[in-house]
């Protein structure tokens, strides 16, 4: 087996993993040993993985080549990390000391600003994940070579400290930390890292929890979409927390292409009058390439989707007498934006709803809604509705977005009744 195949480095130490009985090493013209037959090369390199001898590790302290012999390829390969970790032993620091000096954190945010596949909205995720009290709590002043050899505080964290997140949520956080470290193994700042393969936890629900996440889908009117579109006036505290008859705005014509065509809340914030159009055949649609981003400045690629990739939704009638009444241009502008920014158009849903008196439902509700009545009208249509509400794949619709109707027990019941009209005879057990 050849050195290079066990060698980790980085720019700031030398720590070499070797089987000294390598025959790899096996140069009789240029070591006297080799030539007379004293030297340790004795297994052949296919052999040398796994034969008896010991693993050595070669290592720089104090300006003077040192060794260390270990049973097993792990044991060498732990003594490797704490090498490039900046430890000291006998008084000799076997690395620069300036290698303590990387911190992990702001390694762990350039990581995601680079992750190419990830969208803007995808990267404030991540860093709204991993800016988490207890993930900053643990990284806090931590060097990335510290990091590296955190496995057991990592598995706490993700298991213990953080089990009750959901499985997205922890995944993102380990992806984070994992690809920090996978980078800088790349980039030589360390050798490896020990936080490989640590595997996620069942997830730990409350008993309160369990409830609030399994209640049934709450349903919203015609009424309540319409005022969340248009707004509403009502006795609301000011400022000053003095009660005064206020008008909250609504959202535009959002709620409405959310509610009849299973749109995101920022897709349908992001739609221009220029996105409906007809076919040849009079079929009317929604070309739907783009999405607002959060700040409402501009328009980003659809989530999970690459720029210039789309999907056509067919147009209700209602909504497109709807949308033909309105000025060119993007449909839900902002203030001072193009168009209406996401936290804008949160908080006046939120607003809306508590002046109504609704909970439990979110801008995400009306696309839920939208896609259990779909599926509850033709169930056959699922590959059809998973693909109108832009799911990479039917599991998701099911999974995530298909709720079972009010009365589905007495659909399912009047169905049961209607196929067994008559009872059959039955014979007596022998």
């Amino acid at each position: 087996m050849s050195q290079k195949a066990v060698k980790g480095q980085n720019t700031l130490v030398q720590a070499t993993i070797v089987k000294k009985c390598d025959r790899t090493n096996h140069k009789p013209e240029t070591n006297k040993a080799c030539a007379a037959g004293t030297c340790q090369h004795t297994c052949d390199p296919a052999q040398a993985q796994d034969c008896a001898h010991k693993w050595t590790v070669r290592y720089s302290a104090s300006s003077r080549q040192r060794e260390q012999s270990f049973g097993t390829l792990t044991e060498a390969q732990a003594f490797q990390l704490r090498l490039s970790a900046g430890k000291q032993s006998d008084g000799r620091m076997f690395v620069d000391p300036k290698a303590g000096i990387i911190k992990f954190l702001p390694l762990c945010d350039e990581f995601i600003g680079k992750m190419g596949k990830a969208g803007e909205s995808s990267k404030a995720a991540y860093r709204s994940n991993f800016r988490n009290p207890e993930v900053t709590r643990l990284f806090q002043d931590k060097t990335v070579f510290q990091a590296a050899a955190m496995d057991d505080e990592v598995t706490t964290l993700l298991n213990e400290t953080l089990g009750h997140y959901s499985d997205d949520y922890r995944g993102n956080i380990r992806r984070i930390i994992t690809g920090t470290l996978d980078s800088c193994v790349r980039k030589g700042i360390i050798p490896r890292h020990t936080l490989t393969g640590i595997e996620l936890g069942d997830r730990i629900v409350t008993a309160e929890q369990y409830e609030q996440e399994n209640r049934g889908l709450v349903l919203v009117s015609d009424d309540t979409v319409r005022r969340l579109a248009d707004g509403l006036t009502g006795i609301l505290p000011d400022k000053a927390g003095r009660s005064r008859m206020r008008f909250v705005d609504g959202l535009g014509i959002a709620p409405w292409l959310q509610r009849t065509m299973g749109l995101r809340i920022r897709e349908a914030l992001g739609v221009r009058k220029s996105d409906f159009t007809t076919r040849t055949d009079g079929t009317r649609y929604l070309h739907l390439c783009w999405q607002a981003s959060r700040d409402g400045r501009k328009l980003e690629p659809l989530k999970d989707r690459k720029a210039g990739e789309f999907r056509d939704v067919p147009v209700p009638d209602m909504i497109w007498d709807m949308v033909q009444e309105l000025p060119d241009g993007p449909l839900c502008p902002g203030l001072r934006t193009p168009y209406l920014p996401y936290p804008t158009a949160a908080g006046r849903f939120d607003r809306i709803l508590g002046r109504l008196g609704i909970e439990g439902v979110t801008t995400h509700s009306l696309r839920h809604q939208f896609a259990t009545e779909a599926l509850d009208a033709d169930p056959r249509e699922l590959a059809n509705i998973s693909q109108v509400l832009g799911h990479t794949s039917i599991e998701t619709t099911l999974r995530f977005y298909i709720h079972a109707s009010a009365n589905a027990e007495q659909r399912i019941g009047a169905m049961m009744n209607a196929r067994w009209t008559s009872k059959p005879a039955l014979k007596a057990a022998a």
